[in-house]
């Protein structure tokens, strides 16, 4: 027993001894590492970074969302001209409510309006038989328009008396120029005459020449001046002949162009109240397509079945789809991480982001309002196709959870935040 205590004590010396002097190299390697990781560390939080995520509530829409085609009048579908999921083109007919009128009736001058052009030709009419309702009055006047327009478009009363006085301004342009040419004819033997009659009275004072000589030259004197005086009163009143015909042109030509700017005045106006008319009856009754698009079915499908006012009756989709946008409402408590390029994730409702992945934006624009929501952000979609491959059609509006990524922070900076903030707050105040 005493050997065996003797053992162990010199074991504990040896243990003592080694234990209270370790050795240098186990000392040195020890320590190495331990900085290495501490230093290792260190670095690292400065070094690895990671972002925040900030979730919202997002809504998905089209840019051209579909327009809907509401009823404006309660009865049953008279006609249904297209089938769910055709094409259609603008202002196209899609189906038309019980009304007095037939459709082909209306369509049919409503085609004839359209086709009127007002320029100085006549215009053919259409049959009067039609079955167009309450269109029938306005119908009636653009025909009486018509036929007023077209009589004085063919009868030309105008014109053909216009004919006629230009026709008569020849001669009394001719009569004129005769008549003028007697007046200077005039004036030459009245000169003439005046001369002889003086040159007589010379002989005659001087006692040559008898006072029945000089009697006689006074006499062609007078006759000569009567003649003239004749011929310039039969000038003046050629001029006045040919200037009157020249005003029965001019007041002709105003007559005629008074009278036409109200024939055409009226023909206008009866047009343009027929086409008030026409489309007044499309707004109530007809059910029409305002772009190209396809038509989806949604409370009407069938002829005679019935609507009522302010009834969804269609959808029109545009064949063009346009891009989507995405608006998102940013919480304010989280509005001073959000940027304009932050990438978003968008989860969908209606699509489980466990099967089919999510899509993946860019925040484009920020409000600089917020409402009781939050701001308002605009974000696009780089795709349609999810991450997992698959592509989700966005011509509806769809719900769901954008995650904006934030700017990428340190470890550090994230520790040291609580202190720099204690120290801010309560050191430094």
């Amino acid at each position: 027993m005493k050997s065996l205590g003797k053992m162990k004590n010199a074991y504990s010396d040896d243990v003592k001894d080694i234990l209270s002097m370790p050795p240098s190299s186990l000392t040195r390697w020890g320590s190495t590492v331990i900085f290495i990781i501490i230093v290792t560390l260190t670095v690292g939080c400065f070094i690895i970074k990671y972002p925040d995520t900030i979730s919202c509530q997002a809504t998905i829409s089209p840019n051209d969302p579909p327009i809907w085609i509401v009823s404006k009048y309660t009865g049953k579908i008279k006609n249904l001209y297209v089938k769910d999921q055709q094409h259609v083109n603008k202002d196209e007919i899609i189906a038309v409510i019980e009304n007095p009128a037939e459709t082909k009736d209306v369509l049919t001058i409503d085609s004839f309006t359209k086709s009127i052009k007002i320029n100085e030709t006549p215009i053919n009419t259409i049959k009067k038989d039609l079955q167009i309702g309450d269109i029938q009055e306005s119908y009636n006047n653009l025909l009486k328009s018509i036929i007023n327009y077209n009589n004085f478009i063919n009868n030309n009363l105008y014109d053909q008396q216009i004919t006629a006085q230009e026709k008569q301004i020849k001669p009394y342009n001719d009569y004129v120029s005769s008549v003028a040419k007697q007046v200077e004819l005039g004036n030459k033997q009245n000169s003439i005459e005046t001369v002889n009659y003086q040159r007589e009275k010379d002989l005659h004072d001087k006692g040559l020449t008898s006072t029945a000589d000089l009697e006689n030259e006074e006499k062609n004197l007078i006759n000569t001046q009567i003649n003239l005086a004749q011929a310039k009163s039969t000038l003046a009143n050629a001029k006045i002949q040919a200037a009157t015909v020249e005003s029965n042109i001019s007041e002709l030509q105003v007559r005629k162009e008074q009278e036409r700017r109200d024939i055409t005045t009226t023909l206008e106006n009866a047009v343009k109240s027929l086409k008030n008319s026409i489309t007044t009856w499309k707004q109530t009754f007809a059910l029409i397509s305002p772009i190209d698009g396809i038509v989806s079915y949604n409370n009407v499908w069938k002829e005679n079945q019935t609507i009522s006012q302010g009834e969804k009756a269609f959808a029109i989709t545009r064949t063009n789809k346009s891009s989507c946008i995405v608006k998102a409402k940013i919480p304010i408590t989280g509005i001073g991480k959000v940027r304009k390029g932050n990438k978003v994730n968008i989860i969908l409702d209606g699509y489980p982001h466990m099967e089919f992945g999510y899509l993946k934006g860019e925040v484009l624009s920020i409000s600089p309002m917020f409402d009781d929501n939050g701001y308002t952000a605009t974000i696009d979609i780089k795709s349609e196709t999810t991450t997992y491959g698959k592509k989700i059609p966005l011509d509806k509006t769809l719900a769901g959870t954008a995650e904006i990524i934030t700017d990428d922070l340190s470890i550090a900076i994230r520790l040291l935040a609580p202190l720099r903030y204690f120290f801010k707050h309560n050191i430094e105040t």
